[in-house]
């Protein structure tokens, strides 16, 4: 009986200890934050954030008043802390960085102050996701870009880090960049991370109202465009065109994109072609003093699109075709390259490849500061192996003659 008692006596004991946390928040007392902008404030010194946070009647299941599902707030100071801080005068929420997906910061911003302030209190904050997607907001304020509604998803964080996610898989001319990403970038001797850009299409005012998600013409949106390149933590150009594909396949972020090649019997039509395997390698030497790099690219694709009357089913022209796509792999890899030695800024890891050589002449660049320099004048070749891998489902076009 006594043994009883003391069982007993100690589940009670131990449920007494377990009956809640002392630093438990409410869920109706929180208030879910979607995303983080940041701009530079009205007076040196000062920065202003903003914050999308949810409406959660309005993305639940529950009966909507027909608001917008997310709404922006902003205030200006010199830490966010301080104006998350301030915000408790506003909003009688305390906010919650734990499931926000993307974190927004303004070129100029990026360009004259850095992104290392900003990025300081991210990875410190033990709520917020290594995960987050890091952006720059292209030619406009980042909070503009953070406003713009979508008719594809409610929330527009959510949006633009869906369209980083999907674009990295399907296009390949923007690749995301977490927080995890982004720090060891900075780190980096003589380079910088690279940040997707993002800007607002279209009219921003009309952008930001309920009613640009109600027309089958949007009057605005958000789209991806370029890679800013940076050294150390501040921006010092961006990679446009083709030049992000490049970066892409130097740093094995490709994985999958569409190249137009010229037809050989009608320059005014096109061959299209589907890539979905690449895998490069560097090898680095130095030589009289000068760094040698030499790319390897090895790239296998499909034929998807063709219009112009080609015979397909001859192994000649595919032959034509990988060597041209070949040569028009080559071109992008060497734009991206020269884009980022016009920079001054190594984000392709080419000092990462000397050093795996155990190069005594990079530990010395490295030490003395004199990396940047070294990587701006560096010799590089580039080699790509093609292979057209099928023609999906039809082998000659119709307008060869309509035979298959």
């Amino acid at each position: 009986m006594k043994r009883k008692l003391l069982l007993i006596f100690n589940l009670i004991l131990m449920s007494a200890s377990l009956t809640g946390c002392w630093d438990a928040v409410e869920l109706k007392d929180r208030l879910i934050l979607s995303g983080f902008a940041m701009d530079r404030g009205d007076a040196p010194g000062l920065y202003e954030f903003s914050f999308q946070a949810v409406v959660p009647n309005e993305v639940s299941g529950n009966r909507g008043i027909g608001t917008t599902p997310a709404f922006m707030f902003s205030d200006q100071g010199r830490s966010m802390q301080e104006v998350i801080s301030k915000m408790s005068q506003k909003i009688p929420r305390r906010s919650s960085g734990s499931h926000a997906e993307v974190a927004i910061i303004s070129e100029d911003m990026a360009r004259d102050v850095g992104i290392g302030r900003f990025i300081d209190l991210i990875e410190r904050d033990p709520e917020t996701r290594m995960t987050m997607q890091i952006l720059i907001a292209k030619g406009s304020k980042a909070k503009d870009v953070l406003a713009v509604t979508s008719p594809v998803s409610p929330i527009t964080a959510n949006n633009i880090a869906e369209k980083v996610r999907f674009s990295s898989n399907q296009y390949s001319h923007n690749f995301s960049s977490e927080v995890d990403d982004t720090i060891r970038g900075m780190i980096v001797p003589g380079g910088g991370p690279t940040i997707s850009g993002v800007k607002v299409k279209g009219d921003k005012r009309v952008g930001t109202q309920r009613k640009n998600t109600e027309s089958s013409y949007i009057s605005a949106y958000t789209e991806l465009d370029g890679m800013a390149m940076f050294k150390g933590d501040k921006l010092v150009g961006w990679m446009e065109e083709d030049e992000p594909l490049g970066l892409a396949i130097i740093k094995n972020r490709s994985k999958k994109s569409m190249t137009n090649l010229t037809c050989h019997i009608d320059p005014a039509e096109v061959v299209a072609i589907e890539a979905n395997f690449y895998k490069s390698s560097i090898k680095a030497s130095v030589i009289d003093g000068t760094p040698h790099f030499h790319i390897d690219v090895k790239q296998e694709g499909t034929i998807n699109e063709v219009t112009c009357p080609l015979k397909l089913d001859e192994g000649k022209v595919i032959e034509i075709y990988e060597k041209t796509w070949s040569e028009k792999t080559k071109e992008i890899v060497m734009s991206a390259v020269t884009a980022a030695q016009k920079a001054g800024t190594d984000v392709l890891g080419f000092g990462y490849a000397l050093e795996k050589e155990y190069s005594p002449e990079y530990k010395a660049w490295e030490e003395s500061d004199d990396w940047s320099e070294k990587f701006s004048k560096s010799e590089v070749e580039v080699d790509v192996k093609s292979v057209i891998m099928n023609t999906l489902t039809r082998t000659n076009p119709y307008s060869s003659g309509g035979e298959d």
